[in-house]
């Protein structure tokens, strides 16, 4: 698990340096400001019909275009996996949406430490864990293999828990609790936006620092 950190710390560092510019762009830069609240009142307007295609585009499509422009870079995506992978990430980005709001529901949606802190400890320990990253793990083991089934379960083994999901567990701790973090400070309207941003953002980290497989 310690690999995982150490694998990690550098497109951690550049995302939280990403997501910090954002946010100092969004709060005194007035052009971005604007940008980012019309985004918001866009998703506002349009609810699932905005957060399902935001995410198939920065989770799906977007990373894949970008690693086809990158000399020698991972080819494990191919372009007959990213109809799969949009409308998986469109999904994702429902229970996303769904789950933010729930959580502003229950929490409140304000900017104080507590409430930031009670997001992120339900976001990080509960959601990731246990809904999201074992999710993700069974999809993409499943894309890898093919889209069989059985072969994905002969991949994932006895001990897909402890094998596969707790190593991306433990990296998204140290990747995503800072930036889930900033993100619960921001209103519940710009929380996805923003968060869609992010996960482009990861997308095309996640290709530079694959380059060489």
């Amino acid at each position: 698990m310690s690999a995982a950190f150490r694998a990690n710390l550098v497109p951690a560092f550049l995302l939280w340096s990403a997501v910090i510019l954002l946010l100092t762009c969004y709060y005194f830069v007035a052009p971005i400001r604007q940008s980012l609240n019309a985004l918001a009142e866009m998703k506002t307007a349009l609810g699932l019909g905005f957060s399902m295609p935001a995410q198939a585009l920065a989770g799906g499509l977007l990373p894949f275009l970008f690693q086809k422009l990158q000399k020698g870079a991972h080819r494990k995506t191919q372009l007959a996996h990213v109809p799969f992978l949009m409308l998986f990430w469109a999904c994702q980005g429902a229970v996303t949406d769904v789950f933010y709001n729930f959580q502003a529901r229950i929490f409140g949606d304000n900017a104080q430490i507590s409430t930031i802190a009670l997001k992120t400890a339900v976001d990080m320990l509960l959601f990731t864990p246990f809904v999201a990253i074992p999710i993700v793990v069974m999809t993409y083991a499943f894309k890898d293999a093919g889209f069989s089934l059985q072969c994905a379960q002969h991949d994932l083994g006895p001990q897909m828990y402890r094998n596969r999901v707790l190593p991306v567990y433990v990296a998204a701790l140290l990747v995503w609790t800072p930036t889930v973090a900033l993100l619960y400070s921001l209103p519940l309207a710009l929380q996805f936006p923003v968060q869609a941003v992010v996960q482009c953002l990861w997308g095309l980290i996640l290709v530079v620092m694959t380059a060489r497989d």
